[in-house]
């Protein structure tokens, strides 16, 4: 037993040591090919599919010479050849209809096997760049579960000191593909990430103009945010990941960078603790919108047809979305059943649809078919039951309060209780019965004498009492107010309301009562309620004042100047300024009264003059397009405008309509994405009280990023 113990706390001893150690170039880097003697274990497994055994049989040995000649290189040449066919045997692998998964999986674990992920971590610390930048784009490629439990235990250090190289665009695209699989490792892994500068270096790369790094930056953040923990997730938070997903979410590079931008927002959204933080960002805004105007369909056949997506998620990644079903936040609700739309069109082609009912999802999504306000997540959740061959619920009125007895019946029949629909009739229970039903009054007067049966019945009560619209009775929005304390609070809502309490009362209330009157049986849900109820009356009380109006409205053409527009709103603010950007340009009628009184209450307008910005004005002499409004509205109000080019030919005077000729004679700023910092000080300047017309103002430029505009 003593031995046993000595045996215990040496090894304890290890793993506290290899922890530690993690960011030093560990010893078996310099030297690849530890492994070699592992190569008798690189035969096909007798479990496996017929297809996939063919496809081994075919792949393996070709693979083996592949390493040996890379392992037995003798100049930069061969080894670059050597490494580009085993790039290619896998990239072959992961494209394989169906079997793919399979296949590849067995191709990245003879690699690590056979010494490959050594030497390719020896090639990332050692050799030159051009042999670097190949070594990074395979490891990228084989980053299955065990492959990146190496790298975390002995080669997170070479990554995170390749990831301090942030301008060698060379490297930039292969580092934040392979940090975007490593910050799905664990929790650990991702502090290590975020304290060593893995997150920095990715938030760096947010402000690129590379739509490879964009969607390695977006995947890595949500990776992050779903994996890491809510700890993680408030590193992310101070260190601004959510100011800088709104130019990914803003993006014009791809769908997909924009996808996984709102899943990183929303799913940060999710942590109560840090639910405020993330939506002064603004970022969250974007959620619903974008996935409103997609169609998954399309989008799932979009991802077939790329290498990289053609497999689609494991169980294990999409069981990280269920809780995003089973949130109360519309937006987590609504990207989830999006993404597991697509996923159910790449799984019912691969025929493994039974996934979604092994993770949990199926009653999930009926929940949102049958409870959900908005009508984009539930026909998203539509979709999806219907491709995985699920029944798809009835959707339930919400207003249960007004039920009558025909409403009652229905909801029976489809929770699965038609035994005890006529004794309900009988007793013409509707809906506020239904809500204030006893357990007892269950058993005596209903019938329902088993108490599983009566369980499954208060599951499904409690279900609908917590997703119920009670407007018709709840003048002071308690069920609201209880939701924010914790959404499954607002089963309480009913119970409450009927013994007379509202917001304004509930602080009188004692525990007592709430447990006898109102039937609110757990003892924590009570001090919680009463807590906050006693909060909100000591909290100062905030009045409702007319806003001031922002620092800063951005006027921007959306086909070409959208990602500079959200830089720019992401630089000023960090540096304090409250931004307004138009994030959808929508039709004309009321929205269009509230974007030109945003004009009107900022202080200062910033013009995005992105390629052909102006060119749409120049055919306007009605003024309708919004440019031309926006422009014209900050002239006639005298705003300091501010604008800021980028690749942008200024036009013929003459070319332009009279109300908005004026603004040739506002200096403008050059944008230059190298400098963007100096440029952002240049913009500030220019925002902090020195009018752009004062072309002294230009003067002072020390990196000839700041040009006058004017034309007289």
């Amino acid at each position: 037993m003593l031995a046993l113990l000595l045996s215990l706390h040496t090894l304890g001893r290890s793993l506290a040591m290899a922890s530690a150690e993690r960011l030093a170039v560990p010893e078996c880097v310099s030297r690849a090919g530890d492994w070699a003697s592992a190569r008798e274990h690189g035969g096909v497994s007798p479990g496996v599919g017929t297809e996939v055994r063919e496809a081994l049989e075919r792949v393996l040995p070709v693979l083996r010479r592949a390493i040996a000649n890379a392992t037995q290189a003798t100049s930069p040449e061969g080894l670059r050849a050597a490494l580009s066919e085993v790039f290619r045997l896998v990239e072959e692998a992961w494209g394989m209809p169906a079997v793919g998964r399979d296949v590849a999986k067995v191709l990245c674990d003879v690699i690590r096997l056979e010494g490959g992920l050594d030497l390719l971590l020896n090639l990332l610390y050692t050799a030159e760049l051009e042999t670097k930048c190949q070594a990074g784009k395979l490891l990228e490629q084989i980053l299955v579960a065990e492959n990146r439990d190496r790298i975390a235990r002995i080669g997170l250090g070479v990554i995170l000191n390749l990831a301090k190289k942030r301008d060698v665009p060379q490297l930039a695209q292969s580092i934040s593909g392979i940090l975007e699989h490593m910050f799905k490792h664990s929790e650990e892994t991702c502090f290590q990430l975020i304290s060593d500068g893995g997150l920095d270096a990715i938030l760096y790369w947010c402000r690129w103009t590379d739509p490879a790094v964009l969607r390695h930056c977006a995947m890595a953040l949500a990776n992050c945010a779903m994996y890491g923990g809510q700890a993680n997730q408030r590193l992310m938070i101070e260190k601004k990941a959510a100011e800088w997903l709104f130019p990914l979410a803003f993006s014009k590079d791809g769908e997909l960078i924009r996808l996984h931008a709102c899943l990183a927002i929303t799913v940060l959204a999710t942590n109560k603790e840090i639910e405020k933080e993330v939506e002064r960002s603004g970022t969250l805004a974007l959620v619903e919108p974008f996935i409103a105007s997609l169609d998954p369909e399309e989008f799932a056949r979009e991802m077939l047809g790329s290498s990289d997506n053609i497999q689609g998620r494991t169980a294990q990644d999409l069981q990280r979305l269920v809780p995003l079903l089973d949130s109360s936040r519309l937006e987590a609700q609504c990207i989830a059943a999006f993404y597991l739309c697509t996923e159910a069109a790449i799984k019912a082609r691969q025929k493994k649809t039974q996934i979604f009912s092994e993770i949990g999802a199926t009653q999930s999504l009926k929940r949102i078919v049958c409870y959900s306000t908005s009508s984009t997540t539930s026909a998203l959740a539509k979709k999806v039951l219907r491709m995985i061959g699920e029944e798809v619920p009835r959707r339930i009125l919400p207003t249960v309060p007004n039920w009558k007895s025909c409403e009652v019946q229905t909801w029976l029949q489809q929770i699965g209780f038609n035994k005890y629909c006529q004794r309900f009739l009988d007793h013409q229970v509707d809906g506020d019965i239904l809500l204030r039903l006893t357990e007892q009054e269950l058993q005596k007067d209903l019938g329902m004498d088993s108490s599983i049966t009566r369980k499954r019945f208060f599951r499904e009560l409690t279900e609908l009492k917590t997703f119920a619209n009670y407007s018709t009775c709840d003048r002071s929005n308690l069920a609201d107010w209880l939701g924010g304390i914790d959404p499954k609070f607002r089963q309480y809502t009913y119970n409450l309301l009927t013994c007379g309490i509202d917001r304004n009362f509930l602080h009188r209330v004692t525990e007592q009562q709430l447990q006898e009157d109102c039937h609110i049986h757990t003892g924590f849900h009570r001090v919680r309620i009463l807590t906050a109820a006693r909060e909100t009356l000591h909290s100062p009380i905030t009045l409702q004042t007319t806003s001031n109006g922002t620092d800063v409205f951005i006027s921007y053409r959306r086909s070409t100047g959208s990602q500079l527009a959200s830089l720019l709103k992401v630089h000023l603010q960090l540096h304090g300024f409250s931004v307004f950007i138009d994030v959808e340009k929508l039709e004309a009628g009321k929205f269009e009264d509230k974007l030109i009184q945003s004009v009107l209450s900022a202080r200062n307008f910033v013009l995005v003059l992105s390629p052909n910005a102006l060119d749409k004005c120049m055919v306007d002499p009605e003024c309708k397009d919004w440019v031309h409004k926006e422009i014209v509205t900050a002239l006639n109000s005298g705003k300091n405008i501010v604008p800021v080019t980028d690749h942008f030919e200024w036009p013929d005077p003459e070319t332009l309509p009279k109300d908005m000729r004026a603004v040739l004679k506002f200096n403008g700023i050059m944008w230059s994405h190298e400098y963007q910092e100096a440029t952002i000080d240049k913009i500030i300047r220019f925002l902090q009280g020195r009018s752009s017309r004062d072309s002294s103002a230009g003067s002072e430029n020390g990196l000839d990023c700041l040009h006058s505009l004017g034309q007289s």
